[in-house]
């Protein structure tokens, strides 16, 4: 098999501008419904280009991109996860009081993790794992069960098929699809972004939808970050959305700590953001017909 294809629906209904959307994931992003990169790499990747075919010799982070719509947060991470067990990390806040140092049950491989530091202001209400071994996908969930709380660990994994495979609700991530096809054309590791098919430029990689309880949203932006880890969560690249300088190598850890680095969380704008866009624009428009 030459790609990794990984679904747990076909069809969501988005609201956009003030009308129902139908967003289909495909793992190929759609900017129709998700507009504009809301972070876009910074550096080239310290893990290995991908020569495509399941991501083979690489994984990397190229741009992120989401919308809430439905009561769902919409995310698309453009960029692939080597088959060779290389993880990748999320975690959001919603808004609740959350983790601001992680610590998660020590119920999956994600507990190797405890102990990093978010930026400032940032309180982790969710956290995702997933790593691509061999052809299989295997997913970890903690979800918002309270204040500072998160509950969960190890859910499951999904299988490589060339039509895809239906997943069973756990409360965390409702569906989604790795398109794990991205050909990397990254220069040389930790220096500005380069390469063709790099950044922006991606347009494969992993689109899932979250339900806004399971991450504890109480209304406005909402928070999030990536990494790309190695095995077992114990070697953190230099991967991560938002980017990071220019001239950053791999971290080499299983924790990181932005304590003293503000803004490293991309965010997701608010639901109403859309239709106050909408029904400002259709004021300008009327107001402007009557002159």
């Amino acid at each position: 098999m030459n790609q990794t294809k990984i679904i747990a629906t076909t069809a969501c209904l988005a609201f956009l501008g003030g009308a129902a959307y139908a967003q289909n994931l495909n793992g190929t992003v759609n900017t129709s419904f998700y507009g504009s990169p809301l972070a876009v790499q910074t550096i080239n990747t310290g893990f290995g280009n991908a020569t495509g075919g399941d991501s083979a010799n690489g994984s990397e982070l190229d741009a992120a991109y989401g919308q809430v719509s439905g009561g769902n947060l919409y995310l698309f991470l453009a960029g692939n996860i080597e088959n060779n067990g290389n993880h990748l990390n999320l975690f959001v806040d919603g808004g609740a009081p959350g983790q601001s140092t992680l610590a998660l049950p020590t119920t999956g491989t994600m507990k190797a993790m405890n102990g990093s530091v978010f930026s400032p202001g940032f309180q982790a209400t969710f956290a995702l794992d997933m790593n691509d071994f061999s052809g299989t996908l295997y997913s970890e969930e903690y979800t918002y069960g309270g204040a500072g709380v998160l509950t969960g660990g190890y859910v499951g994994s999904l299988a490589e098929t060339s039509t895809g495979i239906a997943a069973g609700s756990d409360g965390g991530v409702s569906s989604l699809y790795l398109n794990n096809t991205h050909v990397s054309t990254m220069g040389a590791a930790g220096t500005a972004l380069s390469g063709a098919t790099s950044g922006a430029n991606t347009t494969t990689g992993l689109e899932l939808v979250i339900p806004l309880a399971s991450i504890g949203y109480t209304g406005g932006l909402i928070e999030v970050l990536a990494d790309i880890n190695g095995g077992s969560d114990g070697y953190l690249s230099n991967q991560f959305l938002p980017g990071l300088a220019t001239g950053t190598g791999d971290l080499g850890t299983s924790t990181f700590n932005f304590g003293s680095n503000p803004d490293e969380f991309f965010t997701v704008p608010e639901p109403s953001t859309w239709v106050l866009g909408a029904s400002g624009l259709a004021t300008l428009l009327l107001l402007r017909r009557r002159k």
